[in-house]
């Protein structure tokens, strides 16, 4: 069976613009969460985001069209540039019929797709321009960046909730081991609106003022009552390692395994969410063809959900056992919020790098508590590191996971 290895990474995030950025602020544990800019929240209760700043679209995709883009159409194209420069790779008229792209997002450009609609209702559609109409529907930005970079092979958009990003690169990796593609550009995107912020605070997700009248990602922590939103977008070339070493890639690492189960989202069956995403644990360690003793990381779904975490740290205590309390476990969510559909993938930028450097990032604002008793990094820690698990959770009952592999 063919391999899928990572050659490129493409990052646009609250902790900056490209991997490195990305990579040095989250080791050091610089948090990306602050009071939102983007949005009048005045009105709210809940104020802090983890916002994409400091992106100039121009440098990766020159002003032509920009106007009519929305906000995660840049971030996702500007983000593929990133990768694809960083895999030295040119995608010309051979190479483009044996490429794709495969982008998870939960509500792609939502918000704008409710405006257009609401100019519609209230306008004479006939005055609007056309051009509204260019980058409103969920898979605009994929179609936008397959036009752009070239890609002729498939352009497909996953939207699975929380996890569409994970299991966008879970897809792309069934898709190289089963020969449909030498190239595949997978990651995901999302981007914080209003309409997104009402739909999560009217859900009581997100996180409240704390004593000292701060909101905080605090996954795992006694103290934590919901997540904290984050935007951005997190790219990757995929590739076959037999086409990879033709051409003299460097690899970072390979995705070598992928599970999904669907548990469904009864508040009150948290026994069977807890065997749900165990089974989905251990369905992608066996798709990987390791033991739970093979990993020596996990990448926790961890966004400071009173339940969520709750039944994630009983479901790795039942899989791993003993040694639950000795693998180390790192939840990032607490530096980058929770960026919901692209979140799977944002946490695969960080299982790829923490293998190519040996190194795991620092869970912040963490004490260990009774009910989540799990080896939590809090500060960075060099350590080999062959083997990450990557959790994903949605709150609709969707268990996705992914293993990344040194190579």
């Amino acid at each position: 069976m063919k391999k899928a290895v990572v050659t490129g990474i493409g990052v646009v995030s609250p902790l900056g613009i490209g991997h490195q950025d990305f990579w040095n602020n989250l080791v050091s544990g610089n948090s990306g969460i602050a009071p939102m800019e983007c949005l009048d929240l005045s009105k709210y209760e809940c104020k802090n985001g983890a916002e994409v700043k400091g992106l100039n679209p121009e440098e990766f995709l020159g002003r032509k069209g920009l106007r009519y883009l929305n906000k995660g159409t840049k971030f996702l194209a500007s983000s593929i540039k990133l990768a694809l420069d960083d895999a030295n790779l040119n995608i010309d008229e051979d190479l483009s019929n044996q490429t794709g792209i495969l982008i998870g997002s939960s509500l792609g450009n939502f918000s704008q797709t409710t405006d257009y609609f609401h100019d519609i209702a209230r306008e004479n559609p006939s005055e609007l321009s056309p051009m509204q109409s260019y980058d409103v529907a969920l898979n605009s930005s994929i179609n936008y960046s397959s036009v752009v970079f070239k890609i002729k092979n498939f352009a497909r958009t996953i939207s699975s909730g929380f996890t569409s990003s994970t299991d966008a690169i879970g897809n792309a990796l069934k898709l190289i081991q089963n020969g449909k593609a030498n190239v595949i550009i997978a990651g995901g995107v999302e981007q914080i609106s209003l309409d997104l912020y009402i739909i999560f605070y009217m859900r009581k997700l997100l996180a409240r003022a704390d004593d000292t009248g701060s909101e905080i990602s605090m996954p795992f922590d006694k103290g934590r009552n919901g997540f904290i939103m984050g935007e951005g977008s997190y790219v990757f070339i995929l590739e076959d390692l037999d086409y990879a070493l033709s051409r003299e890639a460097k690899i970072y690492g390979e995705i070598s395994g992928y599970g999904s189960l669907f548990a469904g989202n009864k508040k009150n069956d948290i026994d069977k969410r807890i065997n749900k995403a165990k089974s989905a644990m251990q369905m992608c360690i066996d798709d990987a063809k390791l033991s739970p003793d093979d990993i020596d990381l996990i990448n926790a779904n961890g966004n400071s959900s009173k339940l969520q975490d709750l039944f994630e740290a009983k479901a790795i205590k039942e899989l791993f056992g003993e040694r639950s309390e000795e693998i180390p476990v790192c939840a990032i969510k607490s530096i980058l919020g929770e960026c919901y559909g692209a979140s799977g993938a944002m946490q695969t930028v960080a299982s790829v790098l923490s293998v190519d450097n040996d190194l795991i990032p620092p869970t912040i604002n963490i004490e260990k508590t009774p009910e989540c008793n799990l080896n939590i990094i809090n500060e960075k820690l060099e350590k080999d590191i062959s083997s990450v698990l990557i959790n994903s959770f949605d709150y609709s009952g969707n268990n996705s996971c992914l293993i990344v592999e040194k190579i």
